[in-house]
């Protein structure tokens, strides 16, 4: 049996941070907006954050030393971080003994907890936030808080000669790592993966053998599957692939969307992350082993647990998109240069050795440095992933959620 799905808690906060946003959203001294970056990888570049007066007094377009920035640091005494990971905390321990005298305040908060929380403050002229480490919202972070200057990127240009392209000259924020939603098997049954097509999925054999969080309490998920809508030629072709016939819609805008109908109903939603590690890694002997869509971190996690199962690497047409972290500074945040010599720490400073990197650089995180070491059997260049396109993403967002919603 399906577990009951709770709508509430994302899609009420995106809907009334949007309404928050477009009503209220800070004026940034009405200039010209520069021309853009993507928030990924995308080969077509939506516009970049607007110019800001206060982002240029606050050194956020220059390089400054080390040095230079702890002095004034120190004065600050303190910076404040809003965070989707509480790999936070383990950054707060390494900075506060290397840099003392500047205590780091983190708030470990869902990412459209953050989008809304950002919105809500700036809008009543409270800017609370220094730094800023979330995942992107069906492309709202870009939309409506990048584009309206709320967030801004840093990246001193020492550091940003160490960043792999893209990263290094375009997008919206610095992306020190990203990860992925991705599909586990169980490898003691299975000598070769079970599937190679996500198509496989919507047939009988994996009938109440899909596992899966709820992507309605899942940004990540939910943009999983925002993917297959907005690349849904790609879906098309996989679908042809496995079929060996053109697909017919039955009532669906897109073979996106057709995919998500046929998928739906083989699917059965899990209660944490956890559970399916435990059921794709731990299954019994004498029935077929589910798969289990988490997130690509899982592999170290079920690693650790001794469950038997890894990432389908090779899967059509895509195996994911790609989930960025994505750092901002906080418009006008009350302490900017203690903002920025974190940001350095957490970049692992010039020379790439420093210890702000350690907690993100894990099995199933790639790091965006070219002189930082990933931990993962993979490369990026060999991850065959859709790139983040957060205009395309934000257009269909909630049609998607309302499709997923009507097909309960």
């Amino acid at each position: 049996m399906k577990i009951t799905r709770n709508a509430l808690p994302i899609l009420m906060t995106f809907t009334i941070a949007l309404a928050a946003c477009s009503n209220t959203a800070p004026v940034v001294n009405n200039e010209k907006t520069t021309g853009g970056a993507a928030a990924s990888a995308a080969p077509t570049a939506p516009a970049a954050a607007p110019k800001s007066a206060w982002a240029e007094s606050a050194g956020l377009y220059k390089t400054e030393t080390v040095d230079e920035l702890y002095e004034k640091a120190k004065k600050e005494g303190k910076v404040s971080v809003y965070s989707t990971s509480g790999r936070i905390n383990d950054v707060k321990k390494t900075f506060e003994k290397k840099y003392p005298g500047i205590d780091v305040e983190t708030f470990d908060l869902k990412s459209n907890v953050i989008m809304d929380k950002v919105i809500r403050e700036q809008a009543a002229g409270i800017f609370n936030a220094d730094l800023v480490l979330t995942k992107e919202v069906g492309g709202a972070i870009e939309e409506e808080l990048v584009k309206k200057g709320m967030l801004f990127k840093y990246l001193p240009s020492d550091i940003a000669a160490k960043i792999l392209e893209p990263y290094k000259s375009e997008g919206i924020a610095f992306v020190p790592y990203f990860e992925f939603r991705t599909l586990f098997y169980n490898t003691e049954q299975n000598k070769t993966p079970p599937v190679s097509n996500w198509w496989d999925l919507t047939t009988p054999e994996w009938k109440n053998r899909v596992l899966m969080v709820d992507p309605l309490q899942s940004p990540a998920q939910m943009d999983m599957f925002v993917a297959f809508v907005v690349n849904s030629e790609d879906m098309a072709k996989a679908y042809k692939e496995k079929f060996g016939k053109d697909i017919v819609l039955n009532g669906t805008k897109n073979a996106g969307y057709e995919f998500l109908q046929q998928f739906y109903k083989n699917v059965i939603l899990v209660k944490s992350s956890g559970d399916g590690q435990d059921a794709v890694g731990k299954a019994a002997p004498n029935k077929p082993a589910p798969v289990f869509i988490g997130v690509s971190g899982d592999i170290r996690k079920m690693s650790e647990k001794g469950l038997k199962a890894d990432i389908i690497w090779d899967l059509k047409p895509k195996l994911s998109v790609v989930d960025e972290g994505l750092l901002f500074v906080g418009n006008k945040a009350p302490h900017p240069n203690a903002a920025k010599l974190l940001i350095r720490w957490m970049a692992g400073e010039a020379d790439g050795k420093g210890e702000g990197t350690v907690p993100f650089n894990e099995v199933g995180s790639w790091m965006t440095r070219t002189d930082v070491q990933h931990k993962n059997s993979k490369n990026i260049n060999e991850l065959n992933v859709w790139q983040y396109d957060s205009e395309k993403f934000y257009k269909v967002y909630q049609n998607v959620v309302n499709f997923w919603i009507k097909n309960q």
